[in-house]
């Protein structure tokens, strides 16, 4: 035990009566006389030796003021100390106003939007000194406002992401929950809400919730990801290993353990990121910025080459050169002249709306999902849920419901059908509810609510209500001595028990009933009466079971035997006696055969894996569609012979398999990884334990989030809190969808960057006036290929409005009925590629065109074809964002599906009308006639004519991308 010196507890002799400011004094000092670090820090250096100096883990619970049965006291001045001198687990409140704030920064921090912030403001200054103050700063003034306008409006498309997903996280049904106990009162809580000095409980699928120390338990076996993606699995005792690490699941066994440290105190262990949608949005983003880049550099090659070779002149038409009659200030503002035009066409090149699209398009998807109870753990698992060519599926929880209800009972070989506890006799009685009462995990609880899983508690319950089992006179009249809690590998449980009233001592199994049967020599009737387990018995046996797996029944057997501790090790598993079986039914969710015919008309294969019998898999697999009445052979195998082919086998028979029925979690495992040897993309929808592994290596792990233990939630990228299997139509739907819309957008982006950077440079270059004499006041003034408004206006459309236009509409059902796409497909696809080079070729043909010959052929003047220059290529940008899907089906159906597209295209169209107009003076622009306005829309039309004609002739050229494979996970 601890020395005074080493750890000393509060004062609680005192019986004097205090005041309420005495007791807070009390409670804050708490703890004061040693140092909170020397436990925090215990399980991060796992130092044992002093561990045992300071009395083990019962010193440890002294000076943390806990107790092993009791737990802590759990009131508000309790809670509050632990807090205040140890941490806690609560996630800090995010601040919106802080968050916004943070987006306006990035945003004026972008460097087009800072250079043309120092164009307004010394456009404000040449203004006011060359007009005065009374009429100069309007021009600057305005740019200025419409800068902050940009701003605010693309940091309102970035903020509003962010404020879905905090509200996605705040009402989420996924929050990993623990059993501890307060106040001598077990309870169920948030991981977030545990303190140190909590007892908390630990089973099978629980995450350990904070960093802590081994009490007493059984079996406990915890995984634990590394940093490089591998799994280390530990195994915890009181002597050679107690340490629990915050983070790790348990796999097996169970426990209680004491919370030595919470939140920033805790071991952490990393998990590494891996490549995703977004790293393949960056190398396209790149991509464009360093064309962008090479044009800037062409473009300043030739203004230097002008310079050099004497043919930049000034106002007055004199030659501007070193030397001679130029001043030394002119030459140096046609130097930063001749830096202006490159830089502006640098910055602006860089298609930043990428990253924002799938934020929004990820949030306003995953806000769309929440609505029908499915949390997405995952967002940029899309790509691959827009991918997946096969679904594997467990039977219970996932084809049929969670809830499960005790319809046979066979004891011995007699059929109970109205159970009535006083037909049975009382010692078969009495040893049915030790083997029901105490054989579960965790054990010697009084209610079933704690209980792992959904079988347990069903018998459970139905025991206390149908068998008159009374939970708390069984745990008074026995002493549970070991217990080996149920495995998914050996499919069976025991318990090892002393009755206190005789000092016997008992074995209790249950299981399959194939483990279970094989194992026992006699059997009990009702009677109470022992029976040998003959050949004619067993076959008898074996006739109850298989007429149960053929009306879809789960059974499960208990057996017993009465023994002693001598005896215990080395009598035969072949002794036990066959106490009952016990058959269960759940019901098929709805929708199953529906959704399963919806997968395969979207090219998706539906495979299912149980550990429910050959029979009783078949019957299942047949209702729901997955397998026809007449299936061919090798359509429906079992574990064991899965097992036992050969890797050829295989991966020669794997596509064929239908149904594995008595699966282990490593077949399912076996099962996933197959498959994507065969180069499938798998889903696995799973609820159980054993189902963790294969839900990890699947590259899409979904289950039925409403009874699934926390290791499953964990291992899963998406869990569905609703009970109907049909969503899982909605989730592919929202992958493909997803997937579809930033190819939509990013094929857009792609067509708006080239052809601007095309324009900045033919204009730049073309152009007869110097780059910039005077240079700071012709960047100021619009001297550059796109004046401050236009630039403003041309962010705008391409990183606000389109994102809204192209991100915020529901799927079509029309994606899922295509098969799924190629996971080694890059992002910008062949056909793709085929639409970008068409579109842009001809946009570019186009402006050059009315840039070169748009005076003579439209008569107009230069102003007047810059507009027409501008208000074509706005146009075209609007009309384009109904290309990528105009063609999928009929174009009057698109349009009214599409109203959030059409109301922004409309919107673009009206601003820039009003623009040219109505705010000319302002924007740089010149008000253009009726037929140059029809001329503008005719071009701006016709795309759609040529994205038909490149999709209607598929022989044309099969171009492509300088890029861009995908790293595959």
């Amino acid at each position: 035990m601890p020395s005074s010196s080493s750890f000393q507890a509060s004062d609680r002799d005192s019986g004097e009566a205090v005041n309420s400011t005495t007791m807070v004094d009390i409670e804050t000092s708490r703890f004061s006389s040693f140092d909170p670090a020397h436990i925090t820090k215990l399980v991060r250096t796992q130092d044992k030796k002093w561990l045992r100096e300071h009395g083990g883990i019962e010193g440890v619970m002294l000076a943390l003021e806990t107790d092993m049965e009791n737990g802590v006291r759990g009131d508000r001045t309790d809670i509050d100390s632990r807090r205040k001198a140890f941490g806690s687990n609560l996630l800090p409140e995010y601040n919106l106003r802080k968050i916004f704030c943070h987006f306006m920064l990035e945003a004026i921090r972008d460097s087009m939007i800072a250079v043309l912030f120092i164009c307004a403001v010394l456009s404000l200054c040449f203004g006011i000194q060359k007009h005065g103050l009374r009429q100069g700063w309007q021009e600057g003034l305005t740019k200025i406002l419409a800068i902050l306008v940009v701003v605010i409006v693309s940091s309102s498309g970035k903020f509003w992401p962010i404020t879905q997903c905090l509200e996605f996280s705040a009402i989420s049904s996924y929050i990993p929950e623990t059993d501890v106990v307060r106040s001598s009162k077990w309870q169920r809580i948030p991981i977030c809400r545990v303190l140190v000095g909590d007892i908390v409980f630990l089973k099978p699928g629980d995450q350990v919730p904070a960093d802590g120390l081994f009490i007493d338990g059984c079996s406990l076996n915890t995984e634990m990801t590394k940093t490089d993606g591998q799994i280390d699995r530990i195994e915890v005792d009181a002597h050679e290993n107690p340490f629990l690490i915050f983070g790790s699941t348990v796999v097996d066994g169970y426990a209680r353990m004491l919370v030595t440290a919470v939140g920033k105190n805790v071991k952490h262990h990393g998990i590494s990121l891996r490549g995703s949608l977004i790293d393949e949005l960056k190398r396209i983003t790149s991509m464009v910025g360093k064309s962008g880049k090479t044009v800037a550099l062409m473009t300043f090659m030739v203004f230097l080459v002008r310079f050099l070779t004497g043919k930049l002149h000034d106002d007055n038409g004199k030659r501007v050169s070193f030397g001679g009659e130029t001043r030394i200030g002119d030459v140096l503002a046609v130097i930063v002249g001749i830096l202006a035009t490159p830089t502006m066409i640098a910055l602006t090149s860089t298609p930043e709306g990428l990253d924002s699209a799938v934020r929004t398009c990820l949030a306003y998807s995953m806000k769309r999902l929440m609505k029908i109870q499915i949390l997405v753990r995952e967002p940029l698992i899309c790509h691959k849920v827009a991918s997946v060519t096969t679904v594997c599926m467990n039977k219970t929880g996932t084809l049929t419901m969670d809830s499960m209800e005790v319809t046979k009972f066979w004891q011995g070989l007699n059929s109970i059908e109205e159970v009535q506890h006083n037909l049975i006799a009382p010692s078969v009685l009495e040893l049915l509810h030790q083997g029901i009462g105490l054989n579960t995990t965790p054990p010697s609880r009084s209610s079933s609510s704690s209980l792992i899983n959904s079988t347990e508690k069903t018998i459970f319950e139905w025991a206390v209500k149908q068998l008159g089992m009374d939970v708390e006179s069984l745990k008074k009249s026995c002493t549970i001595l070991e217990i080996k809690p149920f495995n998914s590998k050996n499919r069976q449980s025991g318990v090892l028990i002393s009755k206190n009233g005789d000092n016997t001592i008992h074995v209790h199994r249950k299981g399959a009933p194939e483990v279970i049967i094989p194992m026992c020599s006699h059997y009990y009737e009702s009677t109470g009466n022992v029976k040998v387990m003959n050949k004619s018995s067993k076959a008898l046996f074996e006739q109850i079971l298989a007429g149960m797996a053929e009306n879809g029944f789960r059974c499960i057997a208990f057996a017993h035997r009465k023994t002693s501790i001598r005896d215990y090790f080395t009598f035969s598993r072949q002794q036990l006696i066959l106490l009952s079986l016990v058959g269960l039914t759940n019901s098929r969710r709805s929708g199953t055969r529906g959704t399963v015919e919806d997968c395969r008309r979207a090219g998706i294969n539906v495979k299912l894996i149980t550990g429910d019998n050959k029979v009783t898999a078949t019957i299942m697999a047949t209702k729901c569609g997955i397998i026809e009445p007449d299936y061919q052979p090798g359509e429906v195998i079992d574990g064991e012979e899965f097992r036992k082919f050969s890797s050829e086998e295989r991966m020669a028979k794997i596509e064929n398999i239908c149904v594995l029925a008595r699966a282990t979690p490593d077949d399912k495992l076996l099962m996933v990884q197959s498959l994507k040897q065969k180069g499938h993309v798998v889903a696995f929808i799973g609820r159980g334990i054993g189902d963790a592994h294969a839900l990890k290596e699947a590259n899409v792990g979904l289950c039925f989030g409403t009874q699934g233990a926390e290791i499953v939630k964990a291992c899963s990228a998406i869990v569905m809190s609703c009970q109907d299997f049909g969503f899982i139509i909605d989730i592919l739907t929202w992958g493909r969808g997803i997937y579809d819309s930033v190819q939509i957008y990013t094929q857009f982006l792609l067509i708006a960057s080239f052809v601007a950077l095309v324009i900045d440079f033919v204009m730049a270059v073309s152009s007869s006036e110097p780059p910039g004499l005077n240079a700071v006041v012709a960047v100021s003034t619009g001297k550059i290929p796109f004046p401050v408004f236009q630039l403003l206006w041309m962010k705008l459309i391409a990183g606000t409005l389109a994102v809204l236009a192209l991100n915020m509409e529901k799927p079509s059902q029309d994606v899922m009925r295509r098969p799924p796409r190629n996971l080694k497909e890059p992002l910008i696809t062949a056909q793709m590629g085929k639409k970008i080079g068409a579109q842009t070729l001809y946009q570019i043909a186009i402006f050059l065109v009315i840039h070169f010959k748009g005076k003579s052929l439209f008569n107009v003047n230069d102003k007047e074809k810059d507009s027409l220059v501008l208000s074509t290529y706005i146009l075209c940008q609007a009309f384009n964002m109904f290309n990528p899907r105009l063609l999928e089906k009929n174009i009057f159906e698109e349009i009214q599906e599409k109203k959030l597209l059409l109301s922004i295209v409309g919107l673009i169209i009206s601003i820039q009308l009003i623009m040219v107009e109505l705010l000319n003076g302002f924007s740089g622009t010149a008000r253009l006639g009726f037929g140059q306005w029809g001329l503008c829309i005719a071009f701006s039309a016709a795309p759609s004519l040529v994205t038909w004609f490149v999709r209607c002739t598929p022989h044309l050229g099969n171009f492509k991308l300088p890029m861009l494979k995908p790293k595959i996970n």
